[in-house]
């Protein structure tokens, strides 16, 4: 009888390592797939327009001053006196308005040239007051200054209204909802400016694409009515990790940051990778980056100028290439309406800006988790459970019948392990 029980089990012993041998040709498979589809498939867009009374907010607006030649002569005949060298001012007007190439830094091998960029800035470029006036925010008047704050930026120091890296507040402060109704904001200029509209955790930046860019010369007017659609967040969004959701929250800052912005952004991420690439070919960066009383980068002289202006096309190529993932709460801005723009010569002292959205948004995106690790372990069940008929049950099951049989089972053990060794001994007499 132990004989006919102890084949019984051999066969069963033997049929459960032959269906585990076979079937692990399709589990390794299926168990891959599982796993590729969990962290490839984590997160779902939704469109939700059941809920209106979210906030929604107001993009941001960042006012960057033009080149003004008029204006660089006028300024360099009252600070270098008028029978200074005219190569001069080609000189200050590319230090001043900076856009990564400065040719006329070769010439000052030969010529004395300003080596004081941060006195030249502070000189040639406007200020905030000299720049926006006469400011309104939903028909409120407010001092311009006061909400227009500092940035840096690849296009120097620029001014914004409800920025988030500028205010160095996690929250965004102007937001629309029922009781603002749809946001507006006017404003008047000064001088020729560059008008950037863009989310709220953004920077504007050089080469941008899909960032709301407009040039206004002064005495124009521009108008610009924007939609926009918001993404919410599901709060269990946060608990995966950014390589899941493929994004980043403010707070999640990239492994190259070089410390310019507050807060993570896309933008802001390309700009510090381009400064990372500056100090690794030139061992500088540009004046507009490198700021003694924000940040201890070394800044370029016009040697170090030189040597950006031959690597510019690298860094432009180069700067594609930058590991920078979108930001999880980034809103989508898109134009309704945009005047003209004005091809003659305005006499008007100043341009008129108007930029408001048209109405409160009706939908928004939600992100959220559509698959969990709860998920993912049901699945692992399931499969396990129809290759091997196996749960928690007869888990338990097996090791009470193990508990249950052992002395049997010791016992069958040791008589095969005494026989084999019995075994080989006598082979080992017969050779």
């Amino acid at each position: 009888m132990h004989w006919i029980s102890f084949l019984s089990l051999t066969l069963k012993g033997s049929l459960y390592l032959g269906t585990l041998y076979i079937s692990l040709t399709f589990i390794v498979p299926v168990t891959k797939s599982l796993v590729e589809s969990y962290f490839a498939t984590s997160v779902s867009f939704n469109l939700d327009t059941i809920y209106l009374n979210w906030n929604t907010s107001f993009p941001a607006i960042t006012v960057c001053e033009l080149y003004n030649s008029e204006k660089i002569w006028d300024t360099s005949d009252s600070l270098f006196g008028i029978e200074h060298d005219f190569h001069i001012d080609d000189f200050v007007g590319e230090i001043a308005f900076f856009r990564g190439i400065c040719t006329s830094c070769e010439m000052c091998e030969k010529v004395q040239c300003p080596d004081n960029f941060t006195q030249l800035l502070d000189v040639f470029r406007s200020k905030c007051h000299e720049l926006i006036v006469e400011c309104q925010y939903l028909n409120n008047i407010f001092d311009c200054c006061d909400q227009f704050l500092p940035i840096l930026t690849e296009y120097g120091v620029c001014y914004t209204f409800n920025s988030v890296q500028a205010r160095k507040v996690a929250q965004v402060q102007f937001k629309n909802n029922r009781m603002t109704g749809a946001g507006n904001l006017k404003f008047l200029a000064t001088a020729d400016i560059q008008v950037n509209v863009h989310a709220p955790i953004d920077v504007p930046y050089l080469f941008s694409e899909g960032m709301i860019r407009e040039t206004v010369l002064l005495g124009n007017n521009k108008e610009l009515i924007l939609n926009v659609i918001e993404v919410y967040n599901h709060e269990s969004v946060e608990e995966l990790n950014y390589e899941q959701r493929r994004c980043r929250y403010s707070h999640e800052h990239s492994e190259q940051r070089i410390g310019i912005y507050e807060f993570y952004s896309f933008s802001g991420c390309i700009v510090e990778c381009t400064v990372t690439l500056q100090l690794l070919y030139c061992n500088c960066t540009s004046h507009f980056m490198a700021v003694p009383s924000k940040n201890s980068l070394p800044m370029c002289d016009y040697q170090g100028l030189i040597c950006l202006t031959d690597i510019h096309d690298r860094l432009v190529a180069e700067r594609k290439s930058c590991d920078c993932m979108s930001s999880c709460e980034e809103p989508e801005y898109n134009i309704i309406y945009n005047t003209a723009d004005d091809k003659q010569d305005s006499e008007k002292d100043f341009s008129d800006i108007h930029v408001a959205l048209v109405e409160l948004p009706t939908q928004r995106y939600v992100r959220r988790v559509s698959k969990t690790f709860l998920d993912l372990l049901i699945s692992f069940g399931g499969l396990i459970s129809l290759f091997f008929n196996l749960s928690a049950l007869r888990v338990v099951e097996a090791i009470f019948m193990g508990l249950e049989y052992r002395r049997e089972v010791l016992k069958w053990s040791n008589r095969i392990f005494v026989g084999t060794l019995k075994y080989l001994k006598i082979l080992i007499k017969l050779k």
